[in-house]
């Protein structure tokens, strides 16, 4: 009986003993197991080196294409329209001095004929009392009376050299009839529309033998050799154009693939308050009619900017909160705070702030811990590469013994 006891209970102890040293060797494995994957936890990453040069700015934006010249023409005359260009139909294009409308003048023309006459008979009831009086001022004032004819235009007054010759004038009303015929000759020339510029018309419609009034908008001249665009820039932006040196100005349309070259022609003094940005304006001439390049079209606008000196570009996604960014040294990660000077495009101009063998982390990190262990991709295949190799070697030492 009691030996029974004893062989049960030298089992049970047996049976924990094993046990505890199966359980101290997991454990031991286990804490072998994670010191490797501990040490084998390196992040790979890809990494550029800093060149710094002298670099020139180039600012861009973008804007819709305007006519620096839009004029509304407006009627000044009452009649019927004797000629319309294309029926003044949208679109229609004219070219700078050509006739664009015109109105019936022949009322105007006979009235003004009549006030021509008047005027006349006021000059040569003046010519007997000069001749008798004074032969030089009579001469001067027959020779004006030989060069007035009713079917052109009246010459200017001759000049009035002393009292007497002005009471004279006056007299015989020819100062009053000769406005009267001046204002009626500005009139008949409103009955004809000539073309101030090279342009487009716009307008709803004016076709021949209508009616048009006083004060009736006939169509609105959009000027589409002259074209500005209004570049909205930030303030940072604008302060890197030298605008006293005219700097060049590239138009692009949306494609990309049509250039045109321009001029900065001014820009505003008032910030918008929602943007809070400053519009920049490029003129440039499109004399070759351009479809690229009409009213209307939206383009990319490059405008060329201060040169920074001594300055490098980097990506500017690796640029973090606060003007920092990663970088990697001894196979450390690391972080240095850099001088942030311009923004262009995907790129960042940067001050020569930070040693230039300083290698930059351009991979974004997810959960970056400063000092944790880093490669780059070229460490990591070579790694990898003499990592077979020394097991091809370990292979064909087996295989040899």
């Amino acid at each position: 009986m009691k030996k029974a006891t004893v062989i049960r209970v030298v089992s049970i102890i047996a049976i924990l003993s094993v046990g505890l040293f199966g359980m101290i060797f997991l454990s031991s494995a286990e804490k072998h197991s994670n010191k490797k994957e501990a040490k084998a936890d390196v992040r790979t990453v890809q990494v550029t080196n800093l060149n710094y040069e002298d670099i020139t700015l180039e600012i861009a934006g973008n804007g819709v294409i305007e006519s620096q010249r839009t004029l509304s023409i407006i009627s000044e005359a009452t009649g019927k329209v004797l000629f319309a260009k294309n029926d003044l139909k949208n679109g229609t294009f004219v070219k700078k001095g050509e006739v664009i409308v015109k109105i019936d003048p022949r009322e105007v023309e006979n009235n003004l004929y009549s006030l021509r006459s008047d005027f006349l008979n006021s000059v040569a009831l003046i010519l007997p009392e000069m001749k008798i009086e004074d032969t030089k001022v009579y001469d001067k004032w027959y020779n004006y009376f030989e060069n007035l004819e009713i079917s052109s235009k009246i010459p200017d007054l001759p000049e009035i050299e002393n009292s007497q010759e002005q009471i004279k004038v006056s007299s015989r009303n020819v100062f009053t009839k000769y406005y009267a015929v001046k204002n009626q000759e500005i009139l008949l020339s409103k009955h004809e529309i000539f073309a101030p510029f090279d342009g487009y018309i716009e307008s709803g419609f004016v076709i021949e033998n209508s009616f048009v009034s006083r004060n009736q908008t006939l169509f609105t001249l959009h000027d589409v050799n002259n074209l500005e665009i209004a570049v909205p820039l930030i303030i940072g932006d604008v302060n890197f154009i030298e605008f006293s040196k005219n700097p060049s100005v590239t138009i692009c349309s949306e494609n990309r693939e049509e250039k045109i070259e321009g001029n900065i022609f001014r820009k505003d003094t008032k910030l918008d308050k929602n943007s809070q940005s400053l519009n920049v304006y490029v003129t440039f001439n499109n004399s070759k009619l351009s479809s690229y390049f009409l009213p209307g079209n939206y383009v990319y606008v490059r405008i060329k900017g201060e040169k920074l000196k001594n300055v490098a570009k980097i990506p500017r996604h690796v640029i973090g909160n606060d003007n920092y960014i990663y970088t990697m040294s001894e196979g450390k990660l690391g972080r240095s705070k850099i001088d942030l000077l311009a923004m262009q495009d995907n790129s960042a101009i940067i001050g020569n702030t930070i040693s230039p063998d300083t290698k930059i982390v351009t991979t974004i990190l997810q959960k970056p811990l400063i000092g944790m262990n880093i490669q780059t991709l070229e460490e990591a295949r070579q790694a990898e590469l003499d990592k077979n190799v020394e097991k091809e070697l370990e292979e064909s030492s087996l295989a040899s013994n």
